[in-house]
Parts: C-alpha cells; structure tokens; sequence
C-alpha cells in the first residue's frame, strides 16, 4: 500500500529503515481513519509549524504535546485527548521523517500480527501554492476491528480537529507575519 508521494530519488533509503520497517503494516485486518484540510500557505511553513513539537500545545487540540526527537528510531510521547474519550499519555516510535512532505510516527502491540498502528502526517503543494495537509492512521491486525469500534469515531472527529486547527494555526500566523 503506497501513502506517499515519491519526489526524490532517496526514498527507498528511508522507506527501509530498521524502525520503519518494524511498523510495516500488514494486510490482516487493514483499516485507516483519514482527515484533510487545504492550508492557504507555503509548504515549507506548514512543516515548519508540523515539526515543531515545542508548539503543539498551541493548535493541536488532539495530540496537546509530544516530547521526544524527530528521528527516526527515537520515542515520542504523545499526550492525546481524544473527543469523548478520557485522556492518555502514549509512547510511540518515529519511523519517517521527510521533509517537508511527510512525519509518520507508530505502534506495535506484543506482536505485528495483533496491531499495529503508523500515524502519517503528509503535506502536499497544490498547484496554486496552499499546502494540502493530511493526517491518516493506519491499522492493521487481528484487535484493527476492535480498536475501530471503540475509538473510530472519537478519533475521525480528532483528526479533522486537527487538520482545521493547522489550517487555523498557519494561516493566521501567515497573516501576522
């Protein structure tokens, strides 16, 4: 299953590293959640605002902050509110990191064949010169069904939070500036 675009000739230098290739998803079960928003801005200043964890807590209603390292192989603890749901602290692995298209961080639980869970973030230049952003969890795994019927509501109305609070976020920074 391809969720990126390919722009450069490094690509596969990327797509198979060691952390990247522990999160590969798998075909048992393989469901996402997905949620986009039309940034008027450049990409650059988008990722700029996207790789900037110091900020979260600033515009992201969903993942209020992440500590941790942008690099590939390292933790990142996620403090997470999701709608209707208590809230929860996570930890997670980065396992891409190309800019200024794409940030994808994920799971494994015990064992691949059980769940995994990557979450991408991917911006895209429209021809116009907005930014497109777009946040997609991808699941697969025997508990997939199970951790979409408790979550998958909470978590579609999570990530269109965020990708209209990004879009708010850049946009009136843009402005100021």
């Amino acid at each position: 299953m391809s969720t990126h675009s390919t722009t450069s000739s490094s690509l596969p230098d990327i797509f198979s590293h060691p952390t990247h290739l522990k999160f590969k998803q798998g075909r048992l079960f393989a469901t996402s959640i997905s949620a986009t928003s039309e940034i008027n801005a450049p990409q650059p200043l988008v990722w700029q605002v996207l790789v900037n964890l110091e900020t979260y807590g600033d515009w992201n209603p969903f993942t209020t902050s992440v500590c941790g390292s942008l690099s590939a192989g390292e933790p990142v603890i996620l403090n997470v509110d999701m709608p209707g749901r208590s809230k929860s602290v996570r930890t997670e692995w980065v396992n891409l990191v190309n800019p200024p298209h794409t940030l994808c961080w994920g799971m494994q639980l015990i064992h691949r064949s059980l769940l995994v869970s990557n979450r991408w973030q991917s911006l895209s230049l429209l021809k116009d010169g907005r930014t497109e952003y777009r946040t997609t969890n991808y699941f697969s795994g025997l508990l997939a069904p199970l951790v979409l019927a408790l979550y998958g509501n909470p978590m579609q109305k999570g990530f269109q939070s965020v990708a209209n609070a990004l879009k708010d976020y850049v946009e009136s920074r843009q402005a100021a500036s």
